[in-house]
C-alpha cells in the first residue's frame, strides 16, 4: 500500500507540476495573441486612413480636378465666362460751363454668358459704343466721386449694353480702368 500511495502521490504531484506548466505557457499564448490582435487592429487602421487620404486628396478615384465641372441648380454644367474688352473711352465730362475741361478715360470689360456672343457683341459694337459714349458724356464729375458713383456706372453701363446688344446676355461689367482728369 505504501507504494501504492507513493505512486498516486507521485501522479499529483505530476499532473499539478503538468497545471503549472500548462499555466505558464497558457499566459504567454494570450499575451501573444492580445499582441497580434492589436497590431493587426492598428495596421488595419493605418491603411484605411491612407486610402482615405489618397482618395479624397484625389490620388486615387473620382475624375480629375480639370475635367470636372460645376453644376448649377438645374444641374447642367456652369460654363466658364467669357470676357470681352470694349475699345477705350476717353470723353469730356459735363463741366457745367467751366473754363477746365474735365475729362475721363476709362477701358471697360464686359463678362458674357456665353462664348458665341462674342461675335454678336462685335457685330453691335458701333451701336454699344454709341451708346455708352452718350451716357459718358452728360456725366458730371461728382458723379464719378466714390465707390458709389463707380457702382451707378457700372449699373448703367451694364444696362445699355444689355439693352442695345438684344438677345445677348451680359454678366457684369468690370473696369479695367478709370481716370477722371
Amino acid at each position: 500500500m505504501a507504494k501504492k500511495e507513493a505512486v498516486e502521490e507521485e501522479l499529483k504531484t505530476a499532473e499539478v507540476a503538468e497545471a503549472g506548466a500548462e499555466g505558464e505557457a497558457a499566459a504567454p499564448a494570450k499575451k501573444s495573441r492580445k499582441k497580434i490582435i492589436i497590431i493587426g487592429v492598428l495596421v488595419i487602421v493605418i491603411l484605411l486612413g491612407g486610402a482615405a487620404g489618397a482618395y479624397f486628396g484625389g490620388f486615387i478615384g473620382g475624375k480629375s480636378t480639370h475635367e470636372s465641372k460645376d453644376l448649377g441648380a438645374d444641374g447642367k454644367p456652369i460654363e466658364v465666362a467669357v470676357f470681352f474688352t470694349l475699345p477705350e473711352f476717353l470723353v469730356n465730362l459735363n463741366s457745367g460751363g467751366k473754363a477746365n475741361p474735365t475729362f475721363l478715360k476709362a477701358t471697360v470689360i464686359l463678362e458674357v454668358a456665353h462664348k458665341e456672343d462674342i461675335t454678336k457683341i462685335e457685330a453691335n459694337l458701333p451701336r454699344l459704343i454709341d451708346g455708352v459714349n452718350t451716357y459718358l458724356r452728360e456725366l458730371r464729375p461728382s458723379d464719378l466721386a466714390g465707390s458709389a458713383g463707380i457702382q451707378r456706372l457700372r449699373e448703367e453701363i451694364l444696362l445699355r449694353a444689355n439693352k442695345s446688344l438684344g438677345d445677348v446676355k451680359i454678366n457684369d461689367v468690370l473696369f479695367k480702368e478709370i481716370v477722371v482728369n
